[in-house]
């Protein structure tokens, strides 16, 4: 009994007397260790909210292109079947034909003038060779081959062969498609193709920006798919910073909208 009690009485003077320099040598490494975990954990969290702000606007930069890119593609006022009919008759070894457009009240007018092709539309055609293009294939009346235009100038079409019999004024005249990748006049492919060749292209002034004080580096790579029909734009993006380090990617396709409009 008076061994604890002299044992507490001890206990009682050493802890009047303070801590002991190793006491507070420990303490004080425990603290500095708390803080520098603090304050790297504050470092780290600025270091990704940095990068995520560089992911999310070099993100945003390419959907903005893409989102251009897409307008370009809905407002594409070419179709895959675009339908008009002489307005004279062609003889056999003709290969200069004039057209005409196919007015309201006849059979197949909502099928050949569709409303955004009239008046106030957002492809309105005021020509009967507007919707046609050159290398386009045509089809004369129920003739079972085609034939390539190789000119148009006002109403007229040139094609590459002779319509080959005659045909009266009034005869439908219809473009299949655009032309195919194994053809060299015109351009290659079809409506992924013909896309391609109305986006802008990326260059100096335009595929770079600075984003968190670093200047970024936008790259768009185009490819039209080796299959046929050819009607799908394939689009790679990569956004790089200085170092060439890639912060933001994406693939994707684009359909231009007038291809859906086949018969």
């Amino acid at each position: 009994m008076t061994r604890s009690k002299f044992y507490f009485h001890w206990l009682v003077q050493q802890r009047s007397q303070g801590f002991t320099l190793a006491e507070v040598l420990a303490s004080i490494l425990v603290i500095s260790l708390f803080t520098l975990a603090a304050m790297q954990a504050i470092v780290i969290a600025a270091f990704f909210q940095a990068d995520a702000r560089k992911f999310a606007e070099a993100s945003n930069w390419i959907q903005d292109d893409l989102e251009n890119i897409k307008i370009v593609a809905y407002d594409l006022c070419q179709t895959k079947f675009a339908q008009r009919k002489l307005a004279a008759p062609a003889q056999g070894n003709d290969t200069t034909l004039t057209l005409a457009l196919i007015q309201a009240g006849e059979s197949d007018y909502d099928q050949a003038m569709p409303p955004e092709y009239r008046a106030g539309g957002a492809c309105p055609v005021t020509s009967p060779t507007d919707g046609f293009r050159v290398g386009d294939r045509v089809l004369i009346g129920s003739d079972s081959g085609t034939r390539r235009i190789v000119s148009i100038s006002g109403n007229t079409i040139t094609l590459d062969s002779p319509v080959g019999g005659y045909r009266g004024a009034g005869t439908r005249v219809y473009a299949r498609c655009r032309i195919q990748a194994n053809e060299t006049d015109g351009i290659d492919g079809g409506f992924g193709a013909y896309l391609q060749t109305l986006i802008p292209p990326m260059n100096s002034s335009n595929n770079s920006r600075p984003i968190v004080n670093d200047t970024f580096t936008m790259t768009r790579t185009p490819t039209t798919r080796a299959e046929a029909p050819f009607q799908t734009l394939e689009l790679a993006y990569a956004v790089r910073n200085s170092n060439n380090r890639v912060v933001a990617q994406l693939s994707t396709e684009v359909v231009p909208n007038a291809f859906f409009r086949c018969p």
